[in-house]
């Protein structure tokens, strides 16, 4: 604390004063430096921060691809949506043909009626209509007469028919024996046996059979 030297002691403390000063510069300059890297390493966060930007904005990016689903969704629903039924196979369809009655008087107008079934396993499409349609009655494997020789009717009628679902159509029968085109009234069918054959497109039934008798005097 007391100078010791050939130098008054005011030199000696303005010496001391002017270590100290260094010192605290260099002090003061560290620190200042130490905070400048500080500083730059903190500013580097922000920039490492934006460099993350692109893949930020890249959500948006996929987010706006999501965006894209619904209509991708809406195609995929609209192929999941219940397709059109195929069409029936002929070997899927079964064809009946019945008249309200065994046997008739001749005279009387038998009702004839055709029945189409879909004996397969999975809903379809069938022409029902009166173009795919026809009642046709035979006689010992001769022609009798056919709902289409007088009255063709072109007109179609396409239904879907389910497993075990049936359609059925009547028509009476005149009792008279007619030619496709119908070129005359025909004239009355005789007594004796018949059948009656329904068809649809390519499918035929059995034949069942009915019969005409003589009118009974008594009427």
């Amino acid at each position: 604390m007391r100078p010791v030297g050939p130098e008054p002691p005011a030199v000696y403390w303005i010496r001391r004063l002017a270590i100290v000063l260094v010192v605290l510069t260099v002090v003061v300059s560290l620190v200042w430096l130490i905070g400048a890297i500080r500083g730059d390493s903190d500013a580097a966060e922000p920039t490492a921060a934006s460099s993350a930007l692109p893949s930020a904005s890249a959500t948006p990016s996929a987010a706006a691809s999501a965006g894209a689903l619904p209509s991708g969704s809406a195609a995929a629903s609209a192929a999941a949506s219940p397709a059109e039924p195929p069409e029936c196979k002929d070997s899927d369809i079964e064809v009946f043909a019945t008249s309200d009655a065994g046997s008739y008087q001749i005279g009387e107008t038998p009702r004839l009626t055709l029945t189409i079934t879909n004996s397969g396993d999975v809903p379809c499409l069938r022409d029902v209509g009166p173009r795919a349609n026809a009642l046709n009655i035979t006689s010992g494997g001769y022609h009798v007469w056919s709902s289409d020789d007088c009255n063709p009717n072109d007109k179609s009628k396409i239904v879907t028919l389910k497993p075990d679902e049936e359609v059925a159509a009547s028509i009476t029968w005149n009792g008279r024996i007619t030619q496709k085109g119908c070129p005359n009234e025909g004239t009355p069918a005789k007594p004796g046996r018949y059948e009656v054959v329904g068809v649809n497109m390519e499918v035929q039934s059995d034949g069942t059979p009915f019969a005409l008798t003589k009118k009974n005097k008594a009427n």
